[in-house]
């Protein structure tokens, strides 16, 4: 087990989540890294596409090479269940117009 420095403040709001949650301080930062990865991951995606779709023409070749991959992309696996659910590509694709959109 290692040991992080972290200051005063950190060290008394972690204590105070533990104790409301009755779950270890580790747990709790594993939590918020994984959490933050999963975010500054999503948020990277987001951003690259706002750039992609602010050049047309780069958009256009985008959307033509997606759509000859799309075309192939359920070759032989009829019957299998789409890899994300509904809701999460729902929620992706939200979160793509919102950050579009600011």
């Amino acid at each position: 087990m290692a040991t992080v420095r972290v200051g005063p403040g950190l060290h008394a709001t972690l204590r105070a989540l533990s104790a409301a949650e009755q779950r270890p301080i580790g747990q709790i930062i594993e939590e918020a890294v994984d959490r933050y990865q999963w975010e500054t991951f999503w948020t990277a995606m987001h951003e690259g596409f706002a750039r992609l779709r602010a050049d047309p023409d780069a958009w256009d070749e985008y959307q033509t090479e997606a759509a000859i991959w799309d075309s192939m992309a359920a070759d032989g696996l009829e019957g299998e269940g789409p890899y994300f659910s509904g809701e999460v590509a729902r929620d992706e694709l939200a979160a793509t117009v919102t950050t579009t959109t600011r």
